[in-house]
């Protein structure tokens, strides 16, 4: 994890937290032009908060994007379409699935596992990011993949 020291101007971290939100949203939409544009809102988003968003800012841009494209979910759900009921694609199903159920987890168990397996952080830099213990990680995590398992209908 890099500090405040290594991470320097906005513009310098500019390209590298792009990626990062890309990659977030990405894989929970699926789309790369979605993705782009929840990248654009989440480093914005980041740019006006960088004083307080500076010292770790990978985990909160992988929060942010993952919550933004999420929203788009909840919209693009409640909006009336044209598109058909259900994907051609049966990894964009899966992707629905997985959206819909980490949409229905309580806030924090939903940040725990973005954190961990979108952004790849280890359970301290989860518990740092979040501002809480590396046990209370440890239980929003089992809990939250417990429900995911539960809904996706995994082993």
């Amino acid at each position: 994890m890099e500090h405040a020291a290594e991470i320097g101007s906005f513009d310098d971290a500019f390209d590298r937290l792009f990626r990062i939100a890309y990659r977030s949203a990405y894989r929970l939409l699926g789309s790369r032009e979605d993705a782009e544009d929840v990248a654009i809102d989440a480093l914005t988003r980041a740019s006006l908060h960088w004083r307080t968003v500076r010292t770790e800012p990978a985990p909160w841009v992988t929060t942010v994007s993952a919550n933004l494209a999420i929203d788009i979910w909840r919209r693009r759900r409640r909006a009336p379409t044209d598109r058909p009921a259900q994907p051609a694609d049966p990894f964009d199903s899966r992707r629905i699935d997985l959206v819909r159920a980490l949409e229905r987890l309580p806030r924090r168990q939903r940040d725990t596992v973005v954190l961990r397996y979108f952004a790849d952080l280890s359970e301290s830099q989860t518990a740092l990011a979040l501002g809480v213990s590396t046990g209370s990680v440890k239980q929003h995590t089992s809990r939250a993949m417990a429900s995911l398992k539960r809904e996706l209908g995994e082993p």
